[in-house]
């Protein structure tokens, strides 16, 4: 295993509700632009000065993004082979709408000239605002005090708007404040890393129709490739002794210049209010552009005050339901609220878009969506608000034809293959041991459903759109894999990649098997339901698709006889077929420079060892729990931990689940340390940087994995079918915590601390629920139960 980074001081002040940074250094500004940005899953802006930037090269990255809007480009092979995907799908930095340069006199405030005599700058989690206070210096001794205020609106997905002060202290004179749409923007061009940067050379936004006057403006873009178009509209409201007002049109560009006579002592303020909406080719047009001015003016009619109030109001409920208390540990709890703030700025809600694995804080994967989501993610959305689950498993379903489509262009007749990396729907990664060899993300997303189903209990939902979903994904298992006569007559599928990303093309990949085994039954079990329960709907949708009686129970015969690689001698899964006949890659030997693997070794060395990048049997373990014995999961756990890397982001949460598993069914203390080890690695892996890549994005997964180390792992929450189970512990380094859990309408509170255990249902009809294995019916009155169960003493 390699080590995980030693716990030092914190990179920003600790406090519960808020993230600061308290001295501007230019190194670090990079990952400060990522820590401070906002949004609200439609819109993104990274935590860039609204002046602009004129530092070191390479230390800032301005970004401002929408949800699903990206380029297309060509996909370029030097060998290219059948069923290659052809286009490239990035999501696009868009129209700067936060610039706001100032000048006094004639001089232009920048940080890196003149003095920075106090500088602070805040991300408000309860207010949901992004503060900068500072007093500067000129280079001819001038002296203002800047308080300015962004807010991107959580309640109106098109709008951002910025409030900024000017406080002259020194003198008396002129102040200028200037206001622009700036449309001279591009992506990052791609790097060494594959992770980071695009393949988009110089700008793919075109500049169609701009106008300015003296209240505001808007650009008209549209993309060179794609088919979209942008109109970025913005108001501008001043409040001081303004004395001249200029426009100014570029090519790229359109701003109002607003002088004031200031006087020392009293402040002068611009407001501005900024609207973006897209749309495809067909749909754009003079409506975009009067929608876009619409939103704007409304913002600015309505006043920041008053959007400030409605942020406010909308997460005082959000924090009511998602909130995880800690006491006795603050850094966890600066961490686990930030997190869940990022993911509610992370998550499209509209059913066409999904979460990308770097939210719309920066241009890592280049916005794509992955498995997090439906892995990782979905469960923190179940929880807090099961509507927006429902909208990323929609996204699922209206990209349905394109996963069809994915499935024919590799060489099916039929089926669905869901991309391994998309925006649009069309698969985009160019690597294919690593990329559509990762079959599991069907029954990934067949698990989500099952899930989501599972907590609410929407029915309707699996009628309307997951079965669909469901069978056709099912059918894919159908065609990549056989009944084996080598292996008794076993389900076998061959070829494939598991989420260890260090080991590809295998055969027999044990998670990849053990999910479609559960997506075979599940898929099952739903046609049967839907043929008994809605006759008519069934017949419609078998008419549809071509589905068959026979069929169906082709998926129950191959999910009954699949087969599961096992080594006997040590009682533990094989990761697949042949990963225990390979050498062990030495991790204790290997160089600290030399992690991640995937960016210093060519990946044929690291297919021949045993060395999982991240968690592949063990996830098998958290997710398909009910299917092994205590004993079971503890010596897969204990084979597989000492060759993981936990190069990838997702890892180290699983790791602590399972270990707070093994740690109280099985009474081993240890492995409650293990587990609070792994999720302190992940509760703070952004806001202390632990990969040193924050800079690039956040880490979605990772934030929903912080999440589920509290309440799968810690409190020890599991729905399996009707049954809500808990087997909660307290980490020793905590006097309690406390957290909201969401199941088909019922709201309960958990609460775990030195006393034990307590349950107390908020709202809704009583349910029953379970305490360990004690059946308990919560009603009105709250439960309470001992921490103290499990097996033997350790040793």
């Amino acid at each position: 295993m390699k080590k995980r980074p030693k716990e030092g001081a914190p990179i920003y002040p600790v406090s519960p509700w808020e993230v600061s940074e308290e001295q501007f250094l230019p190194a670090y500004n990079l990952r400060n632009e990522t820590i401070f940005s906002l949004g609200n899953g439609y819109l993104g802006m990274r935590g860039n000065f609204e002046e602009g930037y004129n530092g070191p090269a390479g230390t800032s990255v301005e970004g401002t993004y929408i949800n699903g809007f990206y380029e297309t480009g060509d996909l370029k092979y030097p060998e290219a082979a059948f069923g290659y995907p052809e286009k490239s799908q990035t999501m696009l930095n868009i129209t700067n709408g936060k610039l706001i340069k100032l000048y006094l006199e004639e001089e232009e405030f920048q940080i890196f000239t003149g003095e920075l005599l106090t500088y602070r700058r805040t991300l408000d989690l309860k207010n949901g605002v992004l503060r900068r206070a500072l007093v500067w210096r000129s280079p001819a001794g001038r002296e203002v005090r800047l308080a300015i205020t962004r807010l991107v609106s959580l309640t109106r997905k098109p709008v951002a708007a910025i409030a900024y002060e000017v406080t002259p202290l020194n003198f008396c004179g002129k102040i200028r404040l200037f206001s622009a749409l700036d449309g001279d923007v591009r992506n990052l061009e791609m790097k060494k890393d594959p992770r980071v940067g695009s393949a988009l050379k110089g700008r793919s936004l075109e500049v169609e129709k701009r106008k300015i006057d003296s209240r505001g403006g808007i650009l008209w873009q549209r993309t060179k490739k794609s088919g979209l178009y942008l109109a970025c509209a913005m108001c501008n409201q001043t409040d001081g002794p303004l004395s001249k007002v200029e426009t100014i049109v570029r090519p790229l560009m359109v701003g109002a210049s607003y002088e004031f006579a200031a006087e020392a002592g009293k402040p002068v303020r611009l407001y501005k209010y900024l609207a973006y909406l897209t749309a495809r080719q067909g749909e754009a047009g003079a409506d975009l552009m009067t929608a876009a001015e619409t939103w704007a003016k409304e913002a600015e009619r309505d006043g920041f005050a008053y959007l400030c109030q409605e942020q406010k109001a909308f997460l005082d409920g959000f924090w009511e339901q998602a909130d995880i208390e800690i006491e006795g540990d603050d850094h966890v709890q600066q961490g686990l609220r930030f997190n869940a703030f990022h993911l509610l700025q992370a998550a499209g809600t509209d059913g066409f878009t999904s979460i990308g694995a770097k939210g719309l804080t920066g241009e890592g994967y280049e916005g794509h969506y992955f498995w997090d989501t439906e892995i990782y993610i979905m469960p923190f959305f179940l929880n807090y608000n099961p509507a927006v689950a429902k909208a990323l498993l929609l996204y699922r379903y209206r990209t349905l034809d394109q996963a069809r489509r994915r499935a024919w262009e590799i060489g099916l007749s039929r089926g669905a293959l869901y991309p391994w990396r998309t925006i649009g729907g069309a698969e985009c990664s160019t690597f294919f041991p690593a990329g559509t060899a990762q079959y599991h993300i069907n029954a990934d997303i067949a698990y989500a459903i099952q899930k989501y189903v599972e907590i609410t209990g929407d029915w309707d939902f699996l009628t309307d759109y997951g079965a669909e979903i469901l069978f056709e994904t099912a059918r894919f298992w159908m065609a990549v894999g056989f009944f084996n006569p080598r292996k008794d007559g076993r389900f076998c599928i061959n070829v494939v990649t598991g989420p260890d990303e260090y080991t590809a093309l295998v055969d027999n990949n044990c998670y990849t098997n053990l999910m479609a085994r559960e997506h075979l039954a599940f898929a099952a079990r739903v046609a049967i339901w839907l043929e008994e329960e809605a006759p008519a709907v069934y017949r419609r949708l078998a008419t549809k698709i071509g589905l068959t009686a026979e069929e169906v129970g082709l998926w129950v015969k191959a999910g009954e006889e699949m087969y599961l690689p096992y080594d006997p001698s040590r009682g533990i899964l094989a990761q697949d077929d042949t990963f225990l006949d390979k050498p062990v890659w030495d991790l204790e030997a290997t160089p600290p420079e030399k992690f991640p693997l995937l960016l210093h070794y060519h990946p044929l060395l690291l297919y021949r060892a045993q060395v999982c990048k991240q968690a592949d049997v063990v996830l098998a373990l958290f997710l398909l729990g009910h299917y092994f014995s205590a004993d079971q999961k503890k010596r897969n756990y204990d084979y597989y931990e000492p060759l993981t890397t936990h190069d990838s982001s997702l890892s180290p949460a699983i790791f602590s689940i399972v270990a707070s598993e093994i740690g109280t069914t099985s009474r081993l203390p240890a492995y409650h340390g293990k587990a609070y080890d792994y999720f302190r690695a992940t509760v703070r892996l952004d806001l202390d940087d632990y990969n040193g890549n924050t800079k690039d994005g956040i880490h979605t997964a990772s934030m929903g994995g912080a999440w589920m180390g509290v309440v799968y792992g810690f409190a020890g929450m599991r729905v399996c079918g009707d049954r809500l189970c808990f087997a909660p512990y307290l980490p020793a380094h905590w006097q309690g915590y406390r957290f909201q859990v969401s199941y088909r309408g019922r709201k309960i509170m958990v609460t775990v601390d030195r006393n034990g255990a307590a349950y107390r249902l908020l709202q809704g009809d009583p349910l029953v629920i379970y305490h360990f294995a004690e059946e308990k019916m919560l009603g009105k009155e709250p439960w309470h139960g001992p921490l103290d169960q499990g097996g033997p003493e350790e040793d």
